[in-house]
């Protein structure tokens, strides 16, 4: 009896163990081979679609770096007899960029080359281009790591071009593995009570996710002797590398990242002035500056002051003691693109007010006028405070992140643009009408500027 039973036991385990066996064979796509870890943005859409959808579609990401697909991918416009357009528009492989200005590029022995000229979008014309050192300025420890996904700054390869999923969510095997396992029939035998982790992808509001590529600096390998123009190994969810050495404006003695006021020029430096700024010094700040005047310090103003607590849910929310982050990036930006694919994501000049209303009124009685001199409704607070003055393309279409007014005497002192005569602002006057008004309506702001 007891010998039936057991060879019982052992058809048994050999049925259930041929029973996963075949089901391992007949479903080959359940367990994803990356041996990167990375598994493409493609292969999120199958359970992320929404999300996907609105970043292929509504930001610039996925374009950053491409294979031409078609020929409109091109936007240098090659009928314009230029001198400096030293090649065809067939021999272009590869671009760069889609919104400012467009690099080209080409594959020679294995690596990714750009051609010597450059088609600035914002300004429609052809600029020269690493005209005498296009073959010292290899794509790979100069560009990829920024603008491609899964760069491994060993072989060089990526696993993707342009700004995908992983990028920013870091790589995704094992996060789509343990899905795929339990909720394939096969898998589903022995894996139908595992708990899913809850640290298999990342999820982070850190600006440092957008400041590994959103700054400027370089870092170098010593065991490759090689230097990259962007930080090597980063993990998103962490802090960037000490390693990695930013710009700073006193290396800068030819101006040309950094204003004379200490504001960035430059695009690729958003992450130096956002993390100088009040905003993501929002926590520590509310806390050492607050006064009784403004009523008693709770949980709840941390709505303003916090974005764990303004990501985190109802039930889940950090206290005054426990919040770790002042306002990051993804306070403003949604990352995903949602707020241009749904109206309800949608972040608009509104989203300034929901904080501010209150300290704009709280001023203004102290002074005893309005905040601003013009209607309200006649330009955002970002005019003011976040004016175009970083350049690309040719121009300054790109604002400021620093949360600074740039007043009008800037102009003369640094030939900058400033808040009162950029984005179409009082731009038919002089400089010299803009100082005298902004001194009249502000007269107290700090000299320092000057």
């Amino acid at each position: 009896m007891r010998i039936q039973t057991q060879s019982t036991v052992n058809l048994l385990l050999i049925f259930v163990l041929a029973a996963v066996i075949a089901g391992f064979t007949l479903h080959k796509d359940v367990l994803f081979p990356a041996e990167s870890g990375y598994v493409t943005s493609e292969t999120c859409q199958g359970c992320h679609n929404t999300h996907y959808s609105a970043w292929h579609e509504h930001t610039l990401h996925p374009k950053m770096f491409r294979p031409v697909g078609a020929p409109n991918d091109i936007q240098g416009d090659f009928s314009q007899a230029n001198p400096v357009v030293t090649f065809k528009k067939e021999e272009i492989e590869y671009v760069i960029g889609n919104k400012w200005e467009q690099v080209y590029a080409r594959m020679i022995d294995g690596e990714y080359y750009p051609f010597t000229a450059k088609w600035l979008i914002t300004t429609q014309q052809w600029v020269p281009y690493k005209v005498d050192s296009w073959k010292e300025t290899p794509l790979s420890n100069n560009c990829n790591g920024c603008h491609t996904t899964g760069f491994n700054p060993e072989t060089f390869e990526f696993a993707e071009f342009g700004i995908g999923c992983e990028a920013c969510h870091g790589p995704g095997q094992t996060h789509v593995n343990k899905r795929r396992m339990t909720t394939d029939e096969s898998c589903n035998f022995c894996h139908a009570d595992e708990v899913h982790s809850q640290n298999d992808i990342v999820v982070s509001t850190k600006s440092a996710v957008c400041g590994q590529c959103h700054s400027r600096g370089k870092q170098s390998a010593d065991h490759m002797q090689t230097t990259f123009n962007f930080p090597v190994g980063y993990k998103p969810g962490e802090e960037i590398n000490s390693d990695y050495k930013q710009v700073q404006q006193q290396d800068d003695t030819q101006q040309k990242h950094w204003w004379g006021l200490g504001l960035s020029k430059n695009r690729h430096q958003e992450f130096a002035d956002f993390s100088e700024s009040k905003h993501s010094k929002a926590l520590t700040l509310m806390k050492s500056h607050h006064t009784p005047e403004r009523g008693e310090l709770t949980d709840e103003c941390l709505q303003c002051h916090s974005q764990d607590y303004l990501s985190a849910p109802a039930d889940q929310k950090p206290t005054l003691h426990t919040a770790t982050q002042g306002l990051t990036c993804v306070t403003c930006h949604n990352p995903h693109g949602m707020d241009r694919d749904l109206p309800s994501a949608r972040i608009d000049a509104e989203r300034c007010g929901l904080c501010h209303a209150d300290s704009i009124s709280f001023t203004a009685a102290q002074n005893g006028r309005p905040h601003y001199p013009g209607p309200p409704s006649s330009k955002s607070c970002a005019d003011c405070h976040m004016p175009y003055i970083v350049k690309s393309g040719g121009a300054y279409p790109i604002r400021s992140h620093a949360f600074k007014i740039v007043p009008p005497v800037a102009s003369l002192t640094y030939d900058m643009p400033n808040s009162c005569q950029n984005g179409g602002c009082h731009d038919d006057k002089s400089v010299e009408w803009a100082i005298e008004a902004f001194n009249t309506h502000y007269p107290d702001y700090g000299k320092e500027a000057k």
